[in-house]
Formats: C-alpha cells, sequence, structure tokens
C-alpha cells in the first residue's frame, strides 16, 4: 500500500500532526509520503492508494483545501481520510470538508481533529488552546495513521461496512451563528492588507510569496501583484499571514494593527470559553494552560511587538 499524506500549515500545527500519521502509516503501508499541498498534483494522486488531507480550521476549510477538492478530477473511489488542527470552534470543519470529498469521488474513510494554538494578530497571547499539539497528541496521530493504513487495505479487501457514514451537522448553535456571521462579512476582518514597496527587500526576502496560501503574490511579475485585489489584499477568509511574517514592515494592516487589536486588549470570550468549558467536561480538550493565565491583555501582536511577529518554521525537505 501507498500513502500521501498531503497538509496545509502556517504556524507548524497541521504539519507537525500530517508527519506523525506519516509515521503511524508506515508501520502499516509499504510507502509513505508527506507534501504541503503546494507541491502536490493531481497527477501525483494517481500513484497512491490512500491519501491523508489536512489543514487547520478556518471557520471551516482554508480556500486552498476547499480549492484542491472543487477542481478535483473524478477519483473513482480512492480512499482519503481527513484531519484538522483547530482552536476553539472546529464544528464546521468536517461537515463542510466530508462530503466534499465524496462529490469529488473519493471515499473517505475517516476523520480526526486536534486542538493547537491560535496565532493571530489579535487573538490572546497565550491562547485557550496554547501547547498543543504536545506529545499526547501527536502519539493519538500516529494510531491514527497507523489505523487509517488498515483499515484502507482491509476496504479494498472487501470490508466495506468498514466506511464510516457521512457526519451529522450539529454544530452548537452559537457556534454556527458566530461562524455565519463571519462568513457574510466582506472582508478581511482582520484589515484590509496593504504592501509598501519602499519598504519590500525583494528579491533578497520571498516569505510573503512562498506562504500565501492562494498565491495571490507574485512579486516577480511586471507589474508586481500583491493580494486578491492586486494591489491589496482583502479575502474574508481572515489570514493576515504575509503581514505576520513580513520582516521589515512593509506589509501592513489598515486600519493600523494598534488600532485593530484594541478592542480586544483586556476582553474574554465567553462563547470560546463555553465550548472549551464543555468539551472538557466531555473529555475532549485537555486544558494545558488555566483560563487565568490566556493573555487577555497581551493580543499576539502586542506580545510579540518585534518584526517579523511571527517566525515561519523551517520545512522538512521531503515536503
Amino acid at each position: 500500500m501507498k500513502v500521501l499524506v498531503i497538509y496545509f500549515s502556517q504556524s507548524g500545527n497541521t504539519r507537525k500532526v500530517a508527519h506523525s500519521i506519516a509515521e503511524g502509516a508506515r508501520e502499516a503501508a509499504e510507502q509513505v509520503d508527506v507534501k504541503s499541498i503546494k507541491n502536490v498534483t493531481y497527477d501525483m494522486l494517481e500513484n497512491y492508494d490512500l491519501i491523508g488531507l489536512g489543514s487547520p480550521v478556518w471557520k471551516a476549510d482554508p480556500p486552498n483545501i476547499r480549492k484542491f477538492y472543487k477542481e478535483a478530477p473524478d477519483q473513482n473511489g480512492k480512499h482519503i481520510f481527513s484531519f484538522c488542527t483547530h482552536g476553539t470552534m472546529p464544528g464546521f470543519y468536517f461537515p463542510v470538508v466530508l462530503p466534499n470529498l465524496k462529490k469529488a469521488g473519493f471515499t473517505v474513510i475517516g476523520s480526526r481533529r486536534w486542538y493547537g494554538n491560535v496565532v493571530m494578530p489579535g487573538m490572546p497571547e497565550p491562547y485557550y488552546t496554547a501547547g498543543h499539539p504536545d506529545e499526547i497528541d501527536l502519539e493519538e496521530a500516529r494510531g491514527f495513521g497507523r489505523e487509517m493504513a488498515e483499515r484502507s487495505r482491509r476496504i479494498y479487501e472487501g470490508e466495506t461496512q468498514l466506511i464510516p457514514p457521512m457526519p451529522e451537522n450539529n454544530v452548537n448553535q452559537d457556534q454556527a451563528v458566530a461562524i455565519v456571521n463571519m462568513l457574510l462579512e466582506y472582508g478581511n476582518p482582520q484589515g484590509k492588507i496593504v504592501r509598501d514597496p519602499r519598504k519590500c527587500i525583494y528579491p533578497k526576502c520571498t516569505r510573503c510569496m512562498d506562504n500565501c496560501t492562494m498565491d495571490y503574490i507574485d512579486l516577480s511579475a511586471d507589474p508586481q501583484k500583491f493580494g486578491s485585489e492586486g494591489k491589496c489584499c482583502n479575502d474574508n477568509h481572515e489570514c493576515a499571514w504575509c503581514f505576520m511574517i513580513c520582516p521589515t514592515g512593509a506589509i501592513r494592516l489598515e486600519p493600523d494593527i494598534m488600532e485593530h487589536i484594541k478592542p480586544f486588549i483586556g476582553v474574554r470570550k465567553p462563547l470560546f470559553e463555553n465550548i472549551l468549558d464543555e468539551a472538557e467536561k466531555n473529555g475532549e480538550f485537555r486544558r494545558l494552560i488555566p483560563v487565568e493565565e490566556v493573555g487577555f491583555d497581551t493580543p499576539y501582536c502586542l506580545a510579540h511587538p518585534k518584526r517579523p511577529y511571527f517566525k515561519v518554521p523551517a520545512k522538512p525537505k521531503e515536503d
């Protein structure tokens, strides 16, 4: 059996989980490869018996994951499993992703999610889920990878009763309302992202180009292309990663970052806390920091004021 684990990751949470899943799958499969979604073509899928597809939760799925399954040619029943990392509100992910993978012709054989730390300009630092994924999470991911490879083999051998049903959309009502309202907003809730070419050190630095979720940035073009609108980025999927990783301050938010984070300073999030309290009560969430230590007074960019706000982790060569 040959397995390909595909992932999208920004801060590194999902990449850690993807590699742990691959480690587990290697105990039950002859070949297991791990690749960033940017390095995957549909032709590659033909060489594998089982695909894993994972990402962080952005309300539901990030736009590059959505593009992957919406543009995929008919997969004629090829096996796939889905996984994700998330902060407090993961409920929309699998009810959205799994039926769409099925629509693309995949046979969905399993899914699993893990908590992860959240790195966003106005979110608390440390965040409610700081410390995840930890070694316990990664060991669970190894077990999941082994389980998926074994299950896929058995299904191919005829045990089709092992194919799980599609998930029910039983998202908490308050969570659903919050997510739908965010999805209906026009523009990026974190602010319009603009670039000052005078501060940009391209071609010495290509971080924004290399890490743009949707390949919206091409500074080698004439004229240079930046963002969803060519000269700025205002997508409503709430990404501000180029701003977070720019080392010179050439990329900024409008309104200014301090104006953006000012309303969040000292403010607790009762919806998030109620969701996590319930998850902890049900044994789904392991709290690694007490709620009193959550950084309500220190939104991320206030806690890390030096540029870049976040240093991109080095990626393994095989990805």
